[in-house]
């Protein structure tokens, strides 16, 4: 290897090592520097997010409590009372605020033991997301309005006081003169009274003096009079039993009377009779507004039966007996009788003429007059039922059939009589208007059932005198069912009807128990 020369030296490696430690001494002193103010850039950033989060939240707060003032003042807007009402993080520190507020409004009111009272609470702050109605300016506003109007009526309060005062002062006068003019007068009312008691016993003197010469004179018409007396005490007594014996008289031409009246003697027309139409059909002017319904029966009768009545109608019919032999009968006989089949409007109706004597000479025809003993348009007459009901003559009882029957028709039957239990079925009622009586068991002079037959009359006339006590009236089947427009058998045999009464004329028998033993 060559050897360096003497004169040459490490000089430029020295400086260039140098160099090269100062240059790295300075890019490391410029980076520690670079990299302390990008830290301190950072801390400031972070320190600048957390003053804005922290700005940010104390503007949302203020905001909020903004918002809840100008609710409770009655400024807010739609948005404000909305943004209330969604508001779930701040409700907390939205009733502290309105807790805060009311504490204040109490102190300012002068309610230190408590809060106010609640109509002067705008806002409860047990409800923060519920904005009120009506705000403090609108309460301020209320209040105003109020306290204007108790100072006008306190006003007027006042002044009216102060006329009472005037009336008061007026009146005071007015009873001081009264007491003056009092005064005088009970001064001079002694006087006036003795004068006129004086007077009064003056005037007692002289009737006591004519009392006395007017009772010697009234003792002898007295004594003159007492034989008149006497003599008019005969007489009367005289007068009383001719009076007696007349009111008996009376009574019984009372009962006489009232045994021939009709019962249905104030009957009422209920309707008309439209028009006629083919298959024994009509229609008449009652309908379903009058609470017509089918099954309904009436009876016909001319126009002109209000002006003539009933003996217009009574007709002499010859009737065989069961013996066959005819005798004379004289009935009442109307036109015909009619049941609805069909209710077509509220006034208006079709019915079916079910009976027409004579069709012929006396049909029914338009104009006619309808009747119905018991019902009325829109409601009917209450009754109840006593004795035996053979409506066909075939020998049975049909009473409970006939019950189920009318009241098909809208006839109410309060209540019947069972003749087997001895006892009504039902109950009679202060509607109860008409008690029917039913056929009665026919007697004759040999016939072996005649004391049972007398019982069993006695027991039905009995439940009618019961009905008729508490104010029913009585009617006879014959008389009742042809105003009813209600078929039954009038002629029915006697050998019919006692059949129909075997069953009953034994004792009380029980509903599971046989009829009673009839005999031979």
């Amino acid at each position: 290897m060559a050897k360096k020369k003497s004169g040459e030296t490490n000089l430029p490696l020295i400086i260039a090592l140098v160099f090269f430690v100062l240059t790295t001494i300075a890019f490391g002193v410029l980076w520690y520097m670079q990299y302390s103010d990008h830290q301190a850039k950072e801390e400031a950033i972070k320190k600048a997010a957390s003053e804005r989060a922290a700005a940010q939240g104390l503007a949302a707060e203020a905001e909020m409590k903004a918002k809840v003032y100008r609710c409770y003042l009655g400024i807010a807007d739609e948005k404000d009372r909305t943004d209330i009402g969604a508001e779930t993080k701040g409700k907390d520190k939205i009733s502290a605020e309105l807790r805060r507020i009311n504490e204040e409004l109490a102190k300012a009111g002068g309610y230190l033991a408590g809060p106010p009272p609640p109509g002067l609470i705008i806002w409860n702050p047990d409800n923060p997301t519920e904005p009120p109605a009506r705000g403090l300016i609108q309460s301020y506003a209320d209040a105003r309005q109020k306290l204007q109007a108790a100072e006008k009526t306190s006003r007027d309060a006042i002044q009216d006081f102060r006329g009472a005062v005037a009336a008061l002062k007026a009146a005071a006068d007015e009873l001081q003169k009264y007491s003056l003019d009092f005064k005088k007068q009970a001064d001079d009312f002694p006087k006036q009274l003795n004068a006129k008691i004086q007077e009064v016993i003056k005037r007692y003197d002289d009737r006591i003096r004519i009392y006395a010469s007017e009772e010697e004179k009234a003792r002898k018409e007295i004594d003159s009079q007492a034989e008149q007396i006497a003599k008019l005490d005969r007489e009367k007594k005289l007068i009383e039993q001719k009076t007696q014996r007349l009111e008996q008289e009376v009574e019984l031409l009372m009962d006489k009377m009232a045994q021939k009246r009709d019962v249905f003697e104030y009957d009422q027309p209920l309707g008309t009779i439209l028009r006629r139409l083919p298959n024994n059909l009509v229609e008449i002017n009652l309908g379903f507004r009058d609470l017509v319904r089918p099954g309904l029966t009436f009876v016909v009768l001319p126009d002109d039966f209000p002006q003539k009545g009933r003996q217009s109608r009574l007709r002499r019919i010859r009737v065989p007996d069961e013996r066959g032999i005819y005798q004379d009968q004289v009935r009442f006989v109307p036109r015909g009788s009619i049941e609805v089949v069909e209710v077509l409007s509220p006034s208006l109706s079709r019915a079916r003429i079910t009976e027409e004597p004579e069709p012929i000479r006396d049909g029914i025809a338009p104009g006619d007059l309808l009747y119905n003993a018991v019902w009325r348009r829109g409601a009917a007459d209450h009754i109840a039922l006593v004795g035996i009901f053979d409506i066909n003559a075939d020998g049975r009882d049909d009473i409970e059939t006939m019950v189920r029957e009318l009241a098909s028709m809208g006839i109410p039957v309060d209540a019947y009589y069972d003749l087997r239990k001895r006892q009504w079925v039902g109950e009679l009622t202060a509607q109860t208007r008409y008690v029917v009586l039913g056929m009665l068991p026919v007697q004759n002079i040999n016939d072996p059932l005649r004391d049972r037959k007398t019982e069993l009359i006695g027991i039905i006339n009995k439940a009618v005198e019961e009905a008729k006590r508490r104010g029913i009236q009585e009617v006879g089947y014959r008389d009742f069912f042809p105003r009813l427009g209600y078929r039954v058998q009038m002629d029915v045999p006697p050998a019919k009807i006692n059949q129909a009464a075997m069953p009953f004329m034994g004792g009380v028998v029980t509903e599971d128990s046989g009829p009673p033993p009839t005999g031979n």
